[in-house]
């Protein structure tokens, strides 16, 4: 994948050094971590994440990709999104992410993802892109809905998650169907306004 994206308010973009206290500060919220595999980083932590995903080369099965997402005016990173193609089946991946609170419910959740699919399909090739969220994190699967993914599933306490049995949503959007409602004119291609460590779901709206 070819980085960096833009949207109309974002860029979706490699990490920098520069990142690493607004990741650290966001990395660090309990209300964001709630539905996240990780639960907290140190300083040291932040600093290695970034550096080892500032060179990561997308589209190798098996391995994340978190992906920056920061404001285009400014360039303040704001969150990160992530995507991961399948080992089992390199024309499917599963995507997530998290955006820090401050930042919620202005769109730029739904841009950036919309912005990330898109080029999952033309970049990578993709045939299908999932995700996955736990039932009790609404706003994300709500997010998933209105960026126009499937509920393909519910599965029952199939996850052993943070000392408990956790349910799982599953979406996903098939290729056809991403660029068949696109033509149709049902939403814009990567405009205005989600798996663990990609996400157990995408934060907001």
């Amino acid at each position: 994948m070819n980085l960096p994206l833009t949207t109309a308010r974002l860029v979706l973009r490699r990490f920098t050094e520069a990142d690493v206290p607004a990741f650290h500060a966001y990395r660090n919220d309990p209300a964001l971590a709630r539905y996240q595999s990780w639960g907290s980083c140190d300083m040291a932590e932040a600093t290695e994440f970034i550096r080892l995903h500032q060179n990561c080369k997308a589209g190798v099965p098996g391995q994340w990709l978190q992906i920056a997402i920061a404001l285009k005016d400014t360039n303040e990173l704001i969150g990160d999104c992530a995507l991961k193609v399948l080992v089992h089946d390199p024309k499917q991946a599963t995507m997530g992410g998290t955006l820090a609170r401050r930042h919620h419910w202005r769109g730029y959740a739904k841009e950036a993802f919309e912005c990330l699919i898109e080029a999952a399909f033309l970049q990578l090739d993709l045939h299908r892109v999932v995700a996955d969220t736990d039932p009790e994190n609404t706003p994300s699967w709500k997010l998933m809905e209105r960026l126009g993914l499937r509920r393909e599933g519910h599965l029952r306490q199939s996850l052993w998650f943070k000392g408990r049995w956790a349910d799982e949503y599953v979406y996903a959007v098939l290729r056809e169907e991403w660029f068949g409602v696109r033509r149709l004119g049902g939403a814009s291609r990567t405009g205005q306004g989600v798996s663990r460590e990609g996400a157990k779901g995408a934060k907001e709206s």
